[in-house]
């Protein structure tokens, strides 16, 4: 299992591997020279995890080894008080979080860890990392959607509260 930081990770502890399970923790060229690409049954090697951006409670992106590489994880159901979570903590069977039986997100609750399930791992290209974060955030500060529309709103004359004697 790993604890992550927000900027910051550190190693809790090792990985469990089960009796007579064995991964490999290469991909494909293709999958690697195609950033572009995203397709559900994509994964993330836990220890390379660096950093996180929570969206909502079912929704975070990770970002491993580097920034530019972002991963989309689902969790279901809904982890409540994720968006509040300054640590998490990843845990797969293989060192991968892709989303099967036993894949979670935990995070620190008074009382008791919250172990949520993943769903889903895709990997994202620039593109679709600013999408589904704008999706999630709405658009960067300065930039109007297109949808939304300025109106100038005129300013009250001063002179017009004035009683005026006859």
């Amino acid at each position: 299992m790993w604890l992550i930081t927000r900027n910051m990770l550190t190693t809790v502890a090792g990985i469990a591997l089960l009796g007579g399970c064995a991964a490999t923790d290469t991909q494909t060229n293709a999958d690697e020279a195609s950033e572009s690409r995203s397709i559900s049954t994509d994964w993330v090697r836990i220890d390379q995890v660096r950093d996180f951006r929570v969206l909502d409670d079912s929704n975070l992106i990770l970002y491993a080894p580097t920034r530019r590489q972002a991963y989309h994880v689902e969790l279901m159901p809904a982890c409540q008080g994720l968006r509040f979570a300054d640590t998490i903590a990843l845990r797969g069977r293989t060192g991968r979080l892709a989303g099967f039986a036993g894949d979670r997100v935990i995070i620190d609750r008074p009382g008791v860890p919250d172990r949520c399930p993943v769903a889903s791992v895709r990997r994202l290209d620039e593109a679709s990392l600013t999408e589904l974060i704008v999706s999630f955030e709405g658009e960067p500060d300065g930039d109007a959607a297109a949808d939304e529309a300025e109106v100038e709103i005129p300013r009250r004359n001063p002179d017009d509260d004035i009683a005026h004697e006859d």
